[in-house]
């Protein structure tokens, strides 16, 4: 399968696998810009990886664990760091959007009737 071929299958854009070429995530095969149909199963879980805040080093371990057996606790506790990690950004983002909502509020007129509300002074 070539990565034309895999940028329609995958839905992924062809600059995002020439990437994961480079990293070292996906194979070439002996024949240029021909890749083998197992080489492209692991596309998606690569794209969660990287999406969720994997550095390439970091996916590259987890894929080469998913090829051992008995590293499933390896794995589990890569993921968790990951989902933390991701759950803080969330975390953080949600801040700045409820910040970006109370000005918005504010501008509205929101923030004079609520410190009306409160005994306060203009």
């Amino acid at each position: 399968m070539t990565l034309k071929e895999a940028e329609k299958k995958f839905a992924l854009p062809y600059n995002i696998l020439e990437k994961y070429v480079s990293f070292g995530l996906i194979r070439e095969s002996n024949i240029p810009e021909n890749y083998r149909d197992e080489d492209f199963e692991r596309l998606g879980l690569i794209d969660t990886l990287l999406g969720s805040g994997f550095a390439p080093e970091e996916a590259k371990r987890y894929l080469l664990l998913t090829e051992e057996t008995g590293t499933d606790e390896q794995q589990i506790n890569m993921l968790k760091r990951g989902r933390r990690s991701l759950l803080n950004d969330i975390h953080k983002k949600q801040k700045f959007l409820d910040s970006l909502d109370y000005i918005i509020w504010s501008k509205k007129g929101g923030g004079k009737s609520c410190l009306l509300g409160k005994g306060a002074q203009l």
